[in-house]
């Protein structure tokens, strides 16, 4: 039998878990210049370094691509084209560069509008 202290502990600690799990405040729109288009964000723990994002048509709301962290290793899906789906490597250069944001939109816009993508010089990640 647990003494109470350690009861409340180890239950508190399970709750923290359950919190964890459910992978905090949900998804959010980021800016997406593609009319018919919507891209979200949602983190999913890692302090910020685990999260995915997704582009939906804005109507249906069907997927058209998802770029995700792990908290280490970058992945890319786009169903409509599964040959492009797969890891693209280490999550760090859209973690390092301060504006993670706008290298998650550069990067979607890499494969589903080329050409598209940020504004002119503009460094790829």
């Amino acid at each position: 039998m647990l003494s109470r202290p350690l009861h409340v502990l180890v239950g508190c600690f399970l709750a923290g878990l359950g919190l964890h799990a459910s992978g905090g405040a949900g998804a959010y729109r980021l800016d997406w210049p593609h009319p018919g288009e919507v891209l979200t964000y949602r983190s999913c723990g890692c302090a910020d370094a685990c999260w995915v994002a997704e582009v939906r048509h804005r109507r249906t709301q069907a997927l058209q691509a998802r770029l995700r962290c792990d908290c280490e290793t970058l992945f890319y899906e786009q169903p409509s084209a599964p040959a492009r789906t797969g890891t693209l490597g280490s999550c760090e250069p859209i973690h390092r560069n301060g504006r993670k944001p706008e290298a998650i939109r550069e990067r979607l816009e890499q494969f589903l509008h080329p050409g598209a993508g940020g504004p002119p010089g503009a460094a790829r990640p």
